[in-house]
């Protein structure tokens, strides 16, 4: 941690909310495929968090009409809004980036969006206590 930043770990999908006195982000890391190396950081920044919200839903929507279209044994792949991919088949759901943070049921879309309303009701409160300092 920073100085002047707070950060703390979300109940759902791996995911580091980060605050500052000026903005707040969730973070994630993605390890590489040896889990050592290569990792991918991702940031979703806090301004644009009803925006993922949004998307999470609507492309898990579109991710059901699909399962319901592509035969099974069947695999499809596309991209979704925000730049997630929405896949039927193999790895079936809606990642947040390419295969990462995959969200498989309805049960694990709701954790998503309740993290992320968490997080959003969170972070003003841990910048006006980092503001007071």
């Amino acid at each position: 941690m920073s100085s002047g930043e707070y950060s703390e770990k979300l109940s759902y999908g791996g995911g580091t909310l980060m605050v500052s006195k000026s903005s707040w982000r969730i973070q994630y890391y993605f390890p590489g495929p040896d889990l050592r190396h290569n990792g991918t950081f991702f940031n979703v920044e806090g301004t644009a968090i009803e925006t993922y919200i949004s998307a999470f839903i609507e492309n898990w929507k579109e991710y059901e009409q699909l399962a319901e279209q592509i035969p099974n044994g069947g695999e499809f792949s596309k991209a979704g809004k925000m730049g997630m991919t929405i896949r039927v088949g193999n790895f079936a759901g809606v990642c947040l980036q390419s295969y990462h943070m995959q969200i498989s049921s309805r049960v694990q879309l709701k954790q998503v969006v309740d993290s992320y309303r968490y997080a959003m009701q969170r972070a003003p409160q841990i910048q006006s206590f980092l503001q007071s300092l």
